[in-house]
């Protein structure tokens, strides 16, 4: 074939990540075809061929017969009583009952193609030999027999020129070949012995096929309308049909050079713009498309197969046109008090990983990028807290008029607070809190420089629990600073798990905070390799809990306790273990504050326990009826979630302006204009407006009509909510020059 085809193996890999076929080549890489004079491939059986196996032998050759996009074709020609491998001119199939060519009992089949470089890397030969004396042949799934159509089409398929696919582990454990691949393939590399697994031919084979002899090639070129120019990394998808790349020629793994192939149904297009590829079927249909353009599609009809030899080729161009810029803007607030939120957004086409661009909101939470419209896109927001960490919102579609989306986020109820400076253990903890599913945010002490502020604990959402991780190898980290935020937090009615090495061994044994609320006091070091939760108790009801690591603090309930205390687990497995306790629960039904203690880093235990540590505390301390159900933490909104006005644009202007304003609920609205002296020049806007967004146009005129001075002016937008009654009032500047 002459037409240019575009071969990339690294490309496959990223497309697919598997070898669909292999071709047998030479070192150059050529092809180890059969000339269209020398096809149809005649096979011959040997005479003592068992009639039962013919029309099976038949029937996997028609397999290969019957793939559309290839013209190579197999006939059965006669009989022949040829028993051994030679040039002959005989392309024989021969069931070697007494396993004369084989010194290697377990090979169960082998191909030997004749070549010559004579006009080409060209096959002038093949005979196929059947060990079966080893492996007699089956056409009915019998035991301890080879399916005969399976390895028989396999073997036919090595005449094609098509290697294995699939690599073994080493030379010795199966033939060579190249892969990972699909191991329903017809041409994968392992049959073993009494294999009954009927494989048929795939994709991966099918393209093997049509990729040495095409019947059907389609090649074009994609660029930009506008220059001319090709479209690097955009893509020519196929509906309906695959089509094949082949890879650089490989170093052969034994004795045989092959090439990778790869089955697709798009191709990416490298820097020349152009592409070129075999398909397997008739008519189908492609689109050509890339990021910010207008895809365009085309029907593809190729004529019915015209023979051995002949390849049809259809040209399909693509000159694609840019999509506008428009703008996607909005506002990211707080849910309860509709204030902007500091947050860095990132955005990127949802085809791609790559970010596109990035911004960080302003004061009142706005957000803007200019991007193609008619586009889906995906956000990532990073938050502090009170918010949960990061959201990410998938498949948000941008209109070719732009989009305006705002987001109300809900403070969390979970705040995991660390100033262990262990990163290993500060991930196990987030990953266990990530697969509790519940809305959580993070505070790092020793990143931070502080324990968070009371003003900013006050900011989430009720009930609210703190998570914190404390402790290390010769202090508890609790210094009284801590303990006094940590008590003021319970005693306003909020939840606290507290867990890490050695804390209540190096706390005082009448420390309020452990003694009084948690209710516990350090007896000894507990060297105990298991620990088991109390029957009955919500958080360590049937969980064994092995762990490793020093640390352990056993511990006592003390009788000074404010609430009610529950022992969570113990050290060790036995009924007579039960004093030796490693963690507690306790509560007041008054001020309702939940406190979960362990004596213990839960890093010790494995992930599967710690995420059942985890979750069932956070499930404990945020009550039966808080669940997952508290949210995603966000809400998205196409409508506004406040009232606004915008600064007039342009400004300074002449002779006209746009005024944007939002109204997030049925209001009755007012803009009006005024001078500097306070008088009303005009009004704009005096109705009823429903939820949503709203331009209006200044033309600096008053209300009769004529035109005002050069100056400043005020505009004004008073809105009165009708549900509410509750008004709005926002004034601004904006400057006339003529």
């Amino acid at each position: 074939m002459k037409n240019k085809l575009i071969f990339s193996s690294l490309l496959a890999v990223i497309l697919f990540g598997i070898v669909g076929f292999c071709i047998i080549t030479n070192s150059a890489g050529n092809y180890r075809k059969y000339y269209p004079s020398r096809i149809p491939f005649i096979y011959r059986l040997h005479t003592s061929t068992s009639t039962e196996f013919i029309f099976t032998i038949e029937a996997g050759a028609q397999l290969w017969n019957d793939v559309e996009g290839s013209y190579f074709e197999f006939q059965r020609g006669a009989n022949t009583n040829d028993s051994v491998v030679s040039n002959d001119g005989i392309n024989l199939v021969y069931f070697d009952l007494a396993g004369a060519n084989f010194s290697d009992p377990n090979v169960i089949a082998f191909s030997s193609t004749f070549t010559t470089t004579s006009g080409g890397y060209q096959a002038v030969g093949s005979d196929l030999i059947w060990n079966a004396r080893d492996f007699p042949p089956g056409i009915n799934g019998e035991p301890n027999k080879m399916d005969l159509k399976p390895v028989i089409t396999h073997e036919l398929g090595h005449h094609l020129g098509l290697n294995h696919a699939g690599q073994p582990p080493t030379p010795s454990s199966g033939s060579n070949g190249c892969g990972p691949a699909n191991n329903k393939a017809v041409m994968w590399y392992a049959y073993s012995r009494g294999d009954t697994s009927k494989r048929n031919l795939t994709i991966d084979d099918k393209l093997g096929a049509a990729a040495i002899y095409p019947t059907w090639v389609l090649q074009g070129t994609v660029t930009d309308s506008a220059t001319s120019q090709p479209i690097k990394d955009s893509y020519l998808k196929l509906n309906g049909t695959y089509g094949s790349i082949v890879g650089t020629v490989l170093s052969p793994y034994t004795n045989r050079w092959s090439k990778p192939g790869y089955p697709y149904s798009e191709i990416l297009i490298d820097s020349t713009g152009n592409y070129a590829t075999s398909v397997l079927n008739q008519s189908f249909s492609v689109t050509a498309y890339k990021f910010g353009y207008f895809p365009k599609t085309q029907s593809i009809n190729f004529n019915p197969p015209s023979g051995i030899g002949n390849t049809e080729v259809l040209t399909f161009d693509a000159a694609l046109s840019k999509k506008p810029l428009v703008s996607f803007s909005g506002n990211v607030l707080d849910a309860n008090t509709t204030n902007g939120i500091s947050a860095k957004i990132m955005i990127n086409w949802v085809g791609e990983s790559k970010i596109l661009d990035s911004t960080t909101t302003a004061s009142d939470g706005a957000f803007s990028f200019s991007i193609p419209g008619d586009e889906y896109y995906k956000l990532r927001i990073d938050f502090e807290p009170p918010y949960q960490r990061f959201i990410e919102i998938d498949s948000i579609y941008v209109e070719l008029s732009g989009k305006n989306m705002n987001i109300a986020m809900t403070p969390v109820s979970v705040l995991m607070v660390t100033s262990d400076s262990s990163k290993t253990i500060q991930n196990n903890y987030i990953t266990s809190l990530e697969n509790s599913k519940y809305p959580f945010t993070v505070w790092d002490v020793n990143e931070r420089g502080s324990n968070p502020s009371q003003s900013l604990l006050n900011s989430f959402t009720k009930p609210f629990v703190i998570l914190w991780i404390a402790g290390g190898d010769a202090s508890s980290n609790l210094m009284t600073a801590e303990r006094d935020l940590l008590i003021n937090h319970l005693n306003g009615g909020n939840r606290l798990i507290l867990a890490g090495r050695n804390i209540a061994e190096y706390s005082d044994s009448t420390d309020e905070l452990l003694a009084e609320y948690a209710g516990i006091k350090f007896i000894a070091n507990n060297s105990s390799f298991s620990s088991k939760g109390f029957a009955g108790d919500v958080i360590g009801n049937g969980l064994s809990l092995p762990g490793v690591g020093s640390g352990k603090d056993q511990l006592e309930i003390t009788p000074y306790v404010k609430g009610n205390v529950f022992k969570v687990f113990h050290y060790g497995t036995g009924a007579a273990d039960t004093v030796k306790i490693g963690a507690v629960r306790s509560e007041h039904s008054l001020t309702k504050w939940k406190f979960v203690f362990f004596g213990v880093g839960l890093e010790i235990f494995s992930s599967a326990n710690r995420d059942s540590l985890i979750t069932r505390s956070i499930r404990y301390t945020l009550d039966p009826n808080v669940s997952t159900g508290i949210g995603d933490g966000y809400r998205l909104s196409e409508l506004p979630l406040k009232y606004f006005i915008s600064q007039n644009f342009p400004n300074p202007f002449n002779p006209e302006t746009v005024i944007k304003f939002a109204v997030p609920q049925e209001s009755f609205v007012m803009v009006k204009i005024y001078n500097m002296l306070g008088k009303e020049i005009r009004t704009l806007i005096s109705d009823k407006k429903s939820a949503g967004y709203y331009d209006v146009n200044w033309n600096g005129r008053d209300n009769r009509g004529n035109k005002v001075a050069s100056g400043t002016y005020i505009y004004q937008m008073i809105a009165k909510n009708e549900k509410t009654g509750k008004e709005f009032v926002e004034s601004k500047k904006m400057v006339l020059l003529k």
